[in-house]
């Protein structure tokens, strides 16, 4: 495949395209600075993207603010929102005056389903938080899309990672004795081990039937109590009672939703549809990472 990955100089679209290069496909990145993949073409938003775009086979959305990155300040919540749509549309503008229109996978997040306990799978609405709202306007932007060719949407859980994201930010305090459980511990919490979240976007890139959302969550459901319980045994480290929801939302502010909010993810359609996880389990995916 010829392959284009928009915002591929993180850490996730980085190791995308090492794979992909690896099977033998042929990768651009578009990006605003160097993504350093060997073996990668590199391209510019200030390029002209339909030239970039047309005769490709796919092209892989990965832009947008990290929402995680810091305080989700009025300034913030616009550059979380603006680069999300306003790099989605530019995309989807090139895709849609393409002679040869490639396929769309576009990046979106289980924050899609708001703040909700009961079991949430692809056929469910969006939520009413700011994230549920911004994944709902991702989307849509995405969907133009789908005049002219094949479009997915993955609703992409916490990427379990030991140097990146939410799994760095627990492991710290954990292996320095102060670990606690974050809020009530019963919000339920979404994930997935990075090498599955690489492996469904491929899955997702190459599978000409994948169409319409997917939920990119792993099949087993846990709370923050389990998955605070489950990384002090990795570790070898106690678990230290609690961090209120009240202490958080004063250091963190509004961010602090993505703690307290509960999202119980079911990845119904990717195992009805045959993508095997490598990593089902949390006790599984967090022995691999952490002994690395």
């Amino acid at each position: 495949m010829k392959v284009i990955i928009a915002g591929g100089s993180g850490f996730l679209g980085r190791q995308i395209a090492t794979r992909l290069i690896a099977a033998g496909h042929s990768v651009t990145i578009i990006a605003r600075k160097n993504a350093a993949v060997q073996g990668a073409a590199q391209a510019r938003w200030s390029d002209d993207l339909g030239a970039v775009v047309d005769g490709a086979d796919v092209v892989i959305n990965l832009t947008g603010a990290n929402v995680g990155g810091r305080r989700w300040t009025p300034a913030y919540r616009r550059e979380l929102v603006q680069s999300r749509l306003q790099t989605t549309r530019q995309l989807v503008d090139a895709i849609l005056k393409a002679k040869r229109p490639p396929a769309l996978v576009s990046m979106s997040g289980t924050g899609y389903y708001g703040n909700s306990m009961t079991p949430s799978n692809e056929g469910l609405g969006a939520g009413a938080t700011f994230l549920a709202t911004l994944c709902d306007a991702w989307e849509t932007e995405a969907r133009r899309a789908e005049s002219v060719t094949r479009v997915v949407l993955l609703r992409l859980a916490p990427v379990l990672d030991p140097s990146e994201g939410m799994l760095a930010k627990l492991v710290l305090p954990m292996r320095l004795f102060v670990g606690a459980v974050l809020g009530s511990g019963r919000q339920w919490v979404p994930w997935i081990h990075r090498d599955d979240a690489v492996g469904v976007i491929i899955w997702a890139a190459s599978n000409k039937q994948a169409a319409g959302a997917y939920n990119v969550s792993a099949p087993e459901q846990v709370t923050m109590r389990d998955l605070t319980t489950q990384l002090a045994q990795v570790l070898h480290r106690p678990v230290l009672g609690r961090v209120p929801g009240g202490l958080l939302r004063l250091a963190l502010g509004s961010m602090a939703d993505m703690i307290l909010h509960s999202q119980r993810i079911a990845p119904w359609r990717l195992e009805g549809e045959g993508y095997t996880f490598r990593f089902p389990t949390l006790k599984g995916a967090l022995q691999d990472l952490l002994s690395r």
